[in-house]
């Protein structure tokens, strides 16, 4: 079936779209699954494969890159420049080629997919890595009943780290399990964007009742087996912003200016306590008082941001492990971490404080961008004010979500997190929720009056 909207849709047919989001979101969030199972050769093909066919979809449709976030093509043509000056230039070209056609790719699917049909895809990808990772975890437990590492490594009998397992079969023994993603913190934030996602959904009235309360209750149940600290964090954030936003939406646009100081005081007061309680609350969270380590390996990439703070030692994303500058930064129980678990350290140390600020104007521009979806009233074609939307909240509370994470780690610059975060850049540049145009390829929906899950004013 094809959409009547976004017009810039082309010839590709809104299944084809909608297959293309899903499918990617789906790859890039499995994240370690895939080279863990099909060797990085395996991987390298299926995610060529996924590139060449978002590419193809953007060729085909056609869109117009005059409505996308400059901040984005700066940055990245930052990043491109600074090949120039790079400490390792291999990687530069390298790096920047693989994130320019994600950007690109995330461009196809902004492109040719409305805001319903792209919190459909989020959600559709989530679960299936949830569920799929509870599988994964549970025939490890059962069948298996050992650690197990990826399959392009030869161990043999040695002793190695708990991190090098691709699953430490901990389902039934009350340990964290890692999933598809390999990794707890991971795992737990899709089960976050799986909640907002399902949730939206939910409201929205695309989900039924009993479907939906099914996937929320295995998000959570996900979120109590990782628990993850950082994520932890970023719910109780995304929560404070959806409760902000709809306070801020109930008030007509020119009365909104005293809600706002009220929220700028709040932040100020909730920002200095976070900051003089710090290391208590580290400690609380049980990452104790440097942050699981992040507290040294901060220390050491600042270290090498003193040597190039202005321009930087050259773009690379995720640290290759054979650059011995970058491989012997960040050492932790016998374990080699090869990102500075801060998004925006890695920038300042990869480009420069000139990098670092075309960046912020990225991610703060999207911010914006995300808020107005959320609280700005959209009027129909008779200049009437349209009912609210749920979907309207999904920027604000995912952007929220990667930019928390952003804070202990850097996934905003690669793989699902910057896919993620550049389609929803890219989308809200194109169109706000409030403005997109009704389209029947967002397919059913059970009007307000009937569904299921809410109580009619008669009972």
């Amino acid at each position: 079936m094809s959409n009547t909207w976004p017009l810039s849709r082309g010839t590709v047919p809104e299944r084809e779209a909608f297959a293309l989001g899903a499918t990617l979101l789906f790859v890039l969030f499995a994240g370690d699954a895939v080279p863990n199972t099909l060797t990085w050769y395996g991987a390298a093909v299926l995610w060529a494969a996924v590139a060449a066919w978002g590419i193809t979809v953007l060729v085909r449709a056609r869109p117009s890159i005059a409505r996308t976030p400059r901040s984005l093509w700066f940055f990245l043509a930052w990043c491109l420049v600074s090949v120039l000056w790079s400490h390792w230039r291999a990687a530069t070209l390298a790096s920047i080629t693989a994130q320019v056609i994600c950007a690109a790719v995330a461009f196809a699917v902004a492109s040719t997919l409305t805001w319903r049909r792209i919190l459909d895809a989020i959600s559709l990808a989530m679960r299936w890595v949830l569920m799929l990772s509870l599988v994964f975890e549970a025939v490890v437990a059962v069948l298996v009943r050992h650690p197990i590492a990826p399959i392009w490594t030869h161990y043999g009998n040695r002793k190695i780290p708990d991190a090098f397992y691709f699953s430490r079969a901990e389902l039934l023994t009350g340990g964290r399990i890692q999933g598809l993603p390999g990794n707890a913190n991971l795992l737990a934030m899709v089960a976050l964007l799986a909640v907002i996602a399902v949730a939206l959904q939910f409201a929205e009235g695309r989900i039924r009742r009993n479907r939906a309360i099914g996937w929320l209750a295995v998000a959570v149940l996900v979120l109590l087996l990782t628990r993850s600290s950082t994520v932890l964090v970023a719910g109780v954030v995304v929560a404070v912003a959806l409760v902000v936003a709809l306070w801020i939406r109930r008030v007509p646009t020119e009365d909104r200016t005293p809600r706002y100081a009220a929220v700028a005081g709040a932040a100020v007061v909730v920002a200095a306590v976070a900051f003089l309680a710090r290391g208590a609350l580290s400690e609380l969270l049980g990452k104790g008082t440097d942050a699981t380590g992040r507290g040294d390996i901060w220390e050491r990439v600042l270290g090498l941001i003193h040597h190039h703070p202005v321009v930087g030692w050259g773009w690379i994303g995720y640290w290759w492990p054979s650059i011995p500058t970058l491989a012997d930064v960040a050492h932790r129980k016998g374990v080699t971490y090869l990102q500075a678990h801060d998004a925006f350290l890695d920038v300042w140390m990869q480009t420069g404080i000139i990098g670092l600020v075309l960046f912020a104007v990225y991610v703060v521009s999207t911010l914006s961008r995300s808020w107005s979806c959320a609280t700005r009233i959209g009027y129909d074609t008779r200049l009437e004010p349209r009912p609210f939307d749920p979907v309207s909240l999904l920027p604000l509370l995912v952007v929220v979500a990667l930019l928390v994470q952003s804070i202990a780690e850097s996934r905003l610059l690669y793989q699902g997190n910057w896919v993620l975060f550049a389609l929803l850049a890219i989308k809200s540049r194109i169109v706000l929720v409030g403005e997109e145009p009704p389209s029947v390829g967002d397919g059913p929906r059970t009007p307000p009056a009937r569904r299921e899950f809410r109580w009619s004013a008669s009972r």
